[in-house]
Protein backbone atom coordinates (compact mmCIF):
# COMPACT_ATOMS: atom_id res chain seq x y z
CA UNK A 1 0.00 0.00 0.00
CA UNK A 2 1.79 2.90 -0.53
CA UNK A 3 -0.88 5.54 0.17
CA UNK A 4 -0.31 5.75 4.34
CA UNK A 5 -3.72 7.58 4.80
CA UNK A 6 -5.38 3.76 4.15
CA UNK A 7 -2.59 2.40 6.39
CA UNK A 8 -5.25 1.63 8.99
CA UNK A 9 -7.92 0.34 6.62
CA UNK A 10 -5.46 -1.99 4.81
CA UNK A 11 -4.13 -3.53 8.36
CA UNK A 12 -8.01 -4.98 9.05
CA UNK A 13 -8.43 -8.70 8.12
CA UNK A 14 -11.87 -6.91 6.46
CA UNK A 15 -10.30 -5.02 3.73
CA UNK A 16 -6.19 -5.46 3.58
CA UNK A 17 -4.33 -4.39 0.68
CA UNK A 18 -7.10 -6.24 -1.58
CA UNK A 19 -10.09 -4.25 -0.53
CA UNK A 20 -8.66 -0.61 -0.36
CA UNK A 21 -7.22 -1.43 -4.27
CA UNK A 22 -11.60 -2.68 -4.52
CA UNK A 23 -12.59 0.55 -3.12
CA UNK A 24 -9.95 2.92 -4.79
CA UNK A 25 -11.75 0.99 -8.42
CA UNK A 26 -15.48 1.60 -7.06
CA UNK A 27 -17.91 4.27 -6.95
CA UNK A 28 -19.86 5.45 -3.84
CA UNK A 29 -23.61 6.58 -5.12
CA UNK A 30 -23.97 8.95 -1.82
CA UNK A 31 -24.05 12.32 -3.97
CA UNK A 32 -27.37 14.30 -3.77
CA UNK A 33 -29.44 15.67 -6.73
CA UNK A 34 -31.56 11.72 -6.55
CA UNK A 35 -34.42 13.85 -5.50
CA UNK A 36 -34.83 11.38 -2.21
CA UNK A 37 -35.30 14.33 0.13
CA UNK A 38 -31.96 13.55 2.24
CA UNK A 39 -30.78 16.43 4.14
CA UNK A 40 -27.74 18.14 2.95
CA UNK A 41 -26.32 16.91 6.13
CA UNK A 42 -26.95 13.17 5.30
CA UNK A 43 -25.02 13.75 2.16
CA UNK A 44 -22.31 15.69 3.67
CA UNK A 45 -21.45 13.13 6.07
CA UNK A 46 -21.61 10.29 3.43
CA UNK A 47 -19.65 11.84 0.86
CA UNK A 48 -17.11 12.69 3.71
CA UNK A 49 -16.83 9.06 4.94
CA UNK A 50 -16.76 7.98 1.62
CA UNK A 51 -13.87 10.27 0.55
CA UNK A 52 -11.98 9.16 3.71
CA UNK A 53 -12.17 5.59 2.48
CA UNK A 54 -10.69 6.08 -0.49
CA UNK A 55 -13.34 5.60 -3.00
CA UNK A 56 -12.17 6.27 -6.84
CA UNK A 57 -14.92 8.23 -7.34
CA UNK A 58 -18.67 9.02 -5.71
CA UNK A 59 -21.54 8.99 -7.78
CA UNK A 60 -25.72 10.39 -7.61
CA UNK A 61 -27.33 7.85 -5.30
CA UNK A 62 -30.55 7.63 -2.88
CA UNK A 63 -30.08 7.53 0.47
CA UNK A 64 -33.10 6.65 2.61
CA UNK A 65 -32.80 8.47 6.01
CA UNK A 66 -36.39 6.34 7.27
CA UNK A 67 -34.86 3.29 6.75
CA UNK A 68 -30.90 4.16 7.89
CA UNK A 69 -31.94 6.58 10.66
CA UNK A 70 -35.18 5.40 11.81
CA UNK A 71 -36.66 8.44 14.17
CA UNK A 72 -37.90 5.37 16.48
CA UNK A 73 -33.75 4.94 16.98
CA UNK A 74 -32.88 8.84 16.29
CA UNK A 75 -34.70 11.65 17.35
CA UNK A 76 -33.01 14.56 16.88
CA UNK A 77 -32.81 15.58 12.84
CA UNK A 78 -29.18 16.06 12.83
CA UNK A 79 -28.57 13.20 14.73
CA UNK A 80 -30.15 11.26 12.15
CA UNK A 81 -28.79 12.63 9.14
CA UNK A 82 -25.45 12.08 10.66
CA UNK A 83 -26.35 8.23 10.94
CA UNK A 84 -27.86 8.28 7.90
CA UNK A 85 -24.75 9.45 5.75
CA UNK A 86 -22.69 7.29 8.22
CA UNK A 87 -24.38 4.28 6.80
CA UNK A 88 -24.68 5.04 3.68
CA UNK A 89 -21.06 5.03 3.14
CA UNK A 90 -20.61 2.15 4.97
CA UNK A 91 -23.07 -0.06 2.73
CA UNK A 92 -21.40 1.62 -0.02
CA UNK A 93 -18.00 0.15 1.32
CA UNK A 94 -19.87 -3.29 2.24
CA UNK A 95 -20.66 -4.02 -1.31
CA UNK A 96 -17.53 -2.34 -2.97
CA UNK A 97 -15.79 -5.06 -0.41
CA UNK A 98 -18.45 -7.40 -1.76
CA UNK A 99 -20.15 -7.81 1.81
CA UNK A 100 -23.53 -7.14 0.61
CA UNK A 101 -25.80 -4.60 -0.75
CA UNK A 102 -24.78 -0.76 -1.08
CA UNK A 103 -27.52 1.91 -0.06
CA UNK A 104 -28.29 3.12 -3.25
CA UNK A 105 -28.77 -0.82 -4.14
CA UNK A 106 -30.99 -2.17 -1.46
CA UNK A 107 -28.80 -3.05 1.26
CA UNK A 108 -28.62 -0.57 4.60
CA UNK A 109 -31.15 1.85 2.62
CA UNK A 110 -33.70 -0.95 2.79
CA UNK A 111 -33.12 -1.21 6.55
CA UNK A 112 -30.55 -3.65 6.80
CA UNK A 113 -28.34 -3.19 10.05
CA UNK A 114 -24.85 -2.05 9.99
Amino acid sequence: MDDPRYLRQVLLAEIGPEGQARLGAATARVLGGSGDGAPPLAREVAERYARGAGFGALAEGALDVDALAPADLVASPAARAVLAGARAALAEMRAALGRGAGAGQGGAAEGEPS
